[in-house]
């Protein structure tokens, strides 16, 4: 089950009303998943910065766990896709969008695991 969880200094009020829709629909379409099995969180309003910058920017910072369809090739796709979600919905810089993916299983990734029991 993917889950996807969201912090940004953006206003609740400023994140339109389906963009936990739109953003499951574009996670599912990216990591070929069930759009029943994906969780989005969105926390918005949070104090976050970067770069301990004080000129207030929108800024997104997204944790993306999964099982599986996180390979170093899909975590690009994933991460392209994510980011120009977040600038065309949201008018974010790309600069601005920070992703975390991490795999779920075990504490390490699939490939990790193949490579040693290749050995």
């Amino acid at each position: 089950m993917p889950m996807i969880r969201v912090s940004t200094n953006v206003p609740d009020k400023d994140i339109p009303a389906n963009f936990e829709e739109r953003l499951t629909d574009l996670i599912a379409e990216s990591m070929n998943k069930p759009r029943n099995r994906i969780a989005v969180e969105i926390m918005a309003g949070q104090r976050i910065t970067h770069g301990a910058s004080i000129q207030v920017s929108k800024l997104f910072v997204l944790q993306v766990e999964s099982i599986g369809a996180l390979s170093a090739d899909d975590n690009i796709r994933h991460t392209q896709k994510i980011t120009k979600f977040c600038q065309e919905i949201l008018k974010v810089a790309q600069d601005k969008v920070f992703l975390n993916i991490c795999h779920l299983y075990d504490g390490s990734t699939f490939v990790a695991l193949l490579m040693f029991q290749s050995q």
